[in-house]
């Protein structure tokens, strides 16, 4: 990584057959950057050059790119990079054009500044004035935050998932045995991910009833299902079609699948990161399994 920040950050374009992405970058450059528009336009740029960066250093990873000290009407631009690496200093490249694949040194230009997940998680821990720069006016334009230190992750206020979110992974009907021991269940699931999330509307003062919000994980974020996108998930074809499966959730809640509504609700934009354009949400409905040493009794 010091290599890279010593040569300045940016490569020699060298074309790699994909002409599709050279004339976009080349008809970016003509692009008026001080019109209307032009924050969209820098960023797309920025964007491209951190899609570079993803793969520079495979040993190296990128964990996070923040365009800082935003001015987007203006020529020059300023951006953090975090790899995962041992690097104990911040470097800071001379300013380069971002418009490097097309060969011109012209505006917009790019400062580099780049350094090490660890050391930048040493430097907040000791509460120094020189990063305060790093967060005027932050935009995140990546970040890994399997890579990132939780400190990191919540000094640029990177949100990944809304608040009640709970999540777990559907079983289907034939993969639950009314004997078998909710731990069971879990154990077996151990190693994979999460696969759903919800987020509760309603309970029922009993607390065998519920509805939620069905989300699902997208670029590490997780978002509510989308009307469209429901229908091609498992755990609502096996509802379609007759078959009321579960969800598993962490912790060892069990709940099975009553049913699915679409439902236009405003207000159910506060329960969620992304609000849906047409306030269109799929709501499931649940009921809660009793665990077999509680039915017995």
């Amino acid at each position: 990584m010091s290599d890279f920040a010593g040569r300045g950050g940016l490569p020699k374009w060298k074309s790699d057959g994909n002409c599709d992405r050279l004339d976009l970058v080349a008809d970016l450059a003509q692009l008026d950057l001080t019109a209307k528009g032009g924050h969209a336009r820098v960023r797309a740029l920025l964007e491209d050059y951190v899609d570079y960066c993803k793969g520079v250093y495979p040993t190296n990873p990128l964990a996070l790119a923040v365009w800082f000290a935003k001015a987007p009407e203006g020529p020059e631009h300023n951006l953090l990079l975090l790899f995962k690496s041992s690097t104990e200093r911040i470097s800071v490249s001379p300013r380069q054009s971002l418009l490097w694949k097309t060969g011109l040194d012209q505006p917009p230009f790019v400062n580099i500044h780049a350094t090490s997940v660890g050391y930048f998680h040493h430097q907040l821990s000791l509460s120094h004035n020189e990063l305060d720069v790093y967060f005027r006016t932050p935009e995140i334009l990546h970040f890994d935050k399997h890579l990132l230190t939780a400190e990191i992750i919540r000094a640029f206020n990177i949100v990944t998932e809304p608040p009640g979110l709970i999540k777990g992974w559907y079983v289907r009907p034939d993969q639950y045995d009314p004997a078998q021991p909710v731990q069971a269940l879990l154990g077996s699931r151990a190693n994979a991910r999460p696969a759903i999330g919800i987020v509760k509307t309603w309970e029922s003062p009993d607390f065998e009833y519920c509805r939620a919000l069905v989300h699902v994980e997208v670029d590490q974020r997780w978002v509510p299902s989308s009307p469209e996108g429901i229908v091609h998930f498992s755990y609502y074809c096996d509802w379609e079609e007759g078959r009321l499966g579960y969800f598993l959730l962490q912790g060892g809640a069990l709940y099975q699948i009553l049913k699915f509504e679409i439902k236009n609700a405003p207000d159910y934009s506060d329960l969620v990161l992304e609000k849906p354009r047409d306030d269109r949400y799929p709501e499931v409905y649940l009921r809660s399994v009793r665990p077999p040493q509680q039915s017995a009794t």
